[in-house]
């Protein structure tokens, strides 16, 4: 009597626990379920938000070829910058860059979430062809990782890019004229964080690196900036090349810091 009692404990030992494991599991796949429905409604959250921004993006930039002095695909500019992206800058994550040149003193260059890159002459005559590679190497990098996105967001979302929703962005594609205008100053006046300059130098080192591009040339090239960084643009005596890049250094800061991270690659 005593052997079976003795062997109905240990049977009872045996599947408590077995049952407790089983509500565990049970538990767990509920939670991987919910944590893997989560990842891809995120996925797809992130994927429409990338449409509409690239939509919105299709009308700002369609806007600013119109508004701004676009230099002929026959002209010394355009065939030089042609020359250096043709061969290994001309996509991103399977999205196809585009490039043109504005015909203008002011030395910048802005970025756009669909791929179009916009190169003003001030900034191709500032630079060498290696400092203007590692430059628009740079702008990839700020595509790539989303930041030209981001700031866009940040114009839909007033500032508050965590809470920003494709549907904002749409909104934006029913403007036109002054207001699309306004939009887009503030847009491109928006300046990248320190974080998000630290990573776009670092694509941009392994870009130029994974080409056979001089990776010096970022250094250099962040260096020109630095440089231009510390004249103060209001007073008498600031040159023109700082009046013409100011607008560029108010988005990308920190160039002394920058060149100093990446020359120690």
């Amino acid at each position: 009597m005593l052997k079976k009692l003795f062997i109905a404990i240990v049977a009872m030992a045996l599947v408590v626990p077995a049952q407790a494991q089983l509500k565990g599991l049970g538990k767990s796949l509920g939670k991987a379920a919910k944590t893997a429905t989560k990842a891809v409604g995120d996925v797809a959250g992130d994927m429409a938000t990338d449409m509409a921004a690239n939509s919105v993006s299709d009308k700002i930039v369609e806007f600013m070829d119109t508004n701004n002095n676009v230099v002929e695909t026959d002209s010394d500019y355009y065939k030089r910058l042609e020359s250096l992206v043709a061969a290994n800058y001309t996509s991103v994550d399977g999205l196809s860059l585009n490039y043109k040149v504005y015909q203008s003193d002011e030395a910048n260059i802005l970025s756009l979430a669909n791929g179009n890159i916009r190169v003003y002459t001030g900034m191709m005559d500032l630079l060498s062809d290696d400092e203007l590679l590692a430059v628009i190497a740079n702008q990839i990098g700020h595509i790539a990782n989303k930041d030209v996105r981001d700031a866009l967001l940040k114009v839909a979302s007033e500032d508050n890019a965590s809470n920003a929703t494709g549907k904002q962005l749409e909104k934006m594609l029913s403007l036109s004229g002054d207001k699309l205008g306004s939009i887009i100053n503030e847009l491109i006046q928006i300046p990248y964080t320190e974080t998000q300059n630290k990573a776009a130098d670092s694509y941009a080192y392994d870009l130029l690196k994974k080409n056979g591009a001089e990776t010096d040339a970022l250094v250099s090239m962040l260096k020109k900036f630095a440089e231009l960084e510390t004249v103060d643009v209001d007073s008498d005596d600031a040159s023109a090349e700082a009046l013409a890049v100011a607008k560029y250094i108010g988005v990308n800061a920190g160039n002394s810091a920058r060149a100093s991270l990446v020359a120690s690659k």
